[in-house]
């Protein structure tokens, strides 16, 4: 019988990747994405992911339909790069909620189907939430909740034989970098700090990891009976946030300054 899994984020990047590699390994993929997309090989529904009501909606019919959800990957997200002083507010609230906000709505909203099929909530986080990297303050504060949210929501589940993980990319090679929105630069007070950081943040994404690595990840996450609560993308990245956690913070803190 098909596993089905529900991909948020599921049009382009890491979420279009994984949706097509699971629908390989025999999985009933079900990807959710605000854009319209046709795919031959997986379900595609539009739907904005902050949209709970319609969200639930679309739970229900998968699960009427399929009779099981086995797991959902909350994947969606967006960027924000930017000074925060000169921070949109609106543009703030948007980044929370989709990239944090709408991971604790779904996954509340999922536990019942879970709880019946004694599945799996993998959140994608990323390695920004463990060393925050200036001028993407926000999306490395988002990051870091998640983890500490499916931490969290891990030992609460942990009863009722539903595991949460969160699988946490580096760099990695997406439409992530053309799509983060900018805050304006309003006057120069920061030299060309802004604009330096930025840069070498596009030219290591575009340098970065291919998502196929992520979907593996996420596979094999899937597969184990008892997967990892924290699974770094890399062996890389995985020794950079060893490094995170046994250095002292300030240490990390100064070496982040000096890299942009």
């Amino acid at each position: 019988m098909n596993r089905v899994v529900i991909i948020t984020g599921a049009s382009s990047g890491i979420g279009l990747k994984t949706a097509l590699y699971l629908t390989e390994k025999g999985y009933k993929v079900y990807g959710i994405s605000r854009k319209n997309f046709v795919s031959n090989k997986f379900t595609h529904i539009s739907c904005d992911v902050t949209n709970i009501e319609k969200m639930c909606e679309i739970f229900q019919k998968i699960y009427e339909k399929e009779g099981a959800i086995y797991a959902i990957v909350n994947n969606a997200g967006i960027g924000i790069s930017g000074a925060v002083e000169y921070a949109n507010v609106d543009e703030v609230k948007k980044i929370f909620d989709i990239n944090l906000i709408s991971v604790v709505n779904l996954s509340s909203k999922i536990i019942p189907y879970l709880r019946k099929s004694k599945g799996k909530i993998i959140n994608i986080s990323s390695v920004a939430g463990e060393i925050p990297i200036p001028f993407q303050a926000c999306y490395s504060a988002t990051k870091s909740a998640v983890e500490n949210f499916s931490m969290a929501l891990a030992n609460e589940l942990k009863p009722q034989k539903i595991k949460v993980c969160c699988v946490r990319p580096g760099d990695t090679k997406t439409n992530f970098t053309q799509n983060r929105l900018k805050t304006e630069v309003i006057n120069d007070i920061y030299g060309q700090r802004i604009v330096k950081s930025v840069k070498k943040m596009e030219k290591d994404e575009q340098k970065g990891t291919n998502p196929i690595k992520v979907s593996k990840i996420v596979y094999k996450c899937l597969k184990k009976k008892n997967p990892p609560l924290v699974c770094t993308v890399g062996t890389g990245y995985k020794f950079l946030c060893f490094l995170g956690k046994i250095l002292p913070k300030k240490f990390v803190n100064y070496v982040v300054y000096k890299l942009y």
